[in-house]
């Protein structure tokens, strides 16, 4: 298993977790998740839900801040990736 499978599956116990009330051990899991990978978007998101949660409202809004800026990233890898196919 690879890292990014990895931290699929790290993240998803995180959610499941989080589900079932306990926010604070499942922020551990989505940032073991980040860590695994580091431009998994939706961990960093709900790393920001969850401290917004446990009313870290600053740091909640630094994490959106950086899952936005790892979509963007994302978002602008695929366009190149889109527009080297049509120029073949």
């Amino acid at each position: 298993m690879n890292n990014k499978e990895k931290a699929r599956e790290i993240y998803k116990k995180g959610v499941e977790i989080g589900n079932a009330g306990d926010v604070e051990k499942a922020l551990e899991y989505f940032s073991k998740a980040i860590e695994l990978d580091p431009l998994y978007k939706d961990a960093y998101f709900n790393k920001a839900l969850a401290l917004r949660m446990l009313g870290r409202l600053d740091e909640a809004r630094d994490w959106f801040l950086k899952g936005l800026a790892i979509q963007e990233k994302l978002d602008l890898k695929s366009l190149k990736k889109e527009k080297s196919n049509h120029l073949k």
